[in-house]
């Protein structure tokens, strides 16, 4: 296959088009053994040089060869993983690159709760830089509203019971966690805002 042939990959089910050349970018890469017919690992099925690896890593090893620059999400964390793609691909200035101590190194992470008032409802926000941490929190955290029940009979010795009633959880993106804590309601020519005490758990 000359370099300025198009050149279709099935990643693990995951379909890839490049040129040619990006793949031999690296000459000693079993990539560009590849398309010389020389690494059995590799099978052509349907005009598609097929590979049973992870698709969604090689978005970020596509790139690498398109660029020469390692370009990561935020909230990346599977270096190793990674890592452990580029060593099959025999791509070793990436491997290297990725077996930075500093690279593997957790970064710092923002975390920020916010109290919101949005047009007739208030809300508590949770916002993190990392979507994984929101994940985690989402099936950590669950928040209730503390309501007082009625008592119907008079100089009731006991305290007022509280009932706790589970707020909803909204996920409005990948990292956000909302609930919704309050309502204002109208009481004749009056708006009136009510917010209910919380009460948080951790499992």
């Amino acid at each position: 296959m000359s370099n300025q042939e198009v050149a279709i990959l099935n990643v693990g089910g995951s379909t890839f088009t490049t040129w040619a050349s990006t793949l031999r970018r690296f000459p000693e890469s079993r990539l560009a053994r590849m398309l010389n017919g020389n690494d059995h690992e590799f099978r052509l099925v349907n005009g598609q040089f097929f590979v049973d690896r992870d698709g969604t890593l090689f978005n970020y090893i596509l790139d690498f060869l398109r660029t020469l620059q390692l370009s990561l999400p935020t909230d990346f964390s599977d270096y190793q993983r990674l890592q452990r793609e580029a060593d099959f691909y025999e791509l070793h200035s990436l491997a290297d690159l990725l077996s930075q101590e500093n690279l593997l190194k957790p970064r710092p992470e923002i975390l920020e709760v916010r109290f919101l008032l949005q047009e007739t409802q208030a809300f508590f926000r949770v916002f993190g830089s990392c979507s994984n941490t929101i994940e985690a929190l989402a099936g950590w955290v669950t928040m209730f509203t503390e309501q007082s029940l009625r008592q119907n009979w008079n100089n009731n010795p006991f305290p007022s019971q509280k009932l706790l009633t589970p707020l909803p959880l909204e996920r409005p993106s990948h990292h956000d966690l909302v609930f919704q804590c309050g309502t204002d309601y109208s009481a004749g020519d009056q708006l009136v805002a009510r917010y209910s005490p919380c009460v948080v758990f951790l499992s």
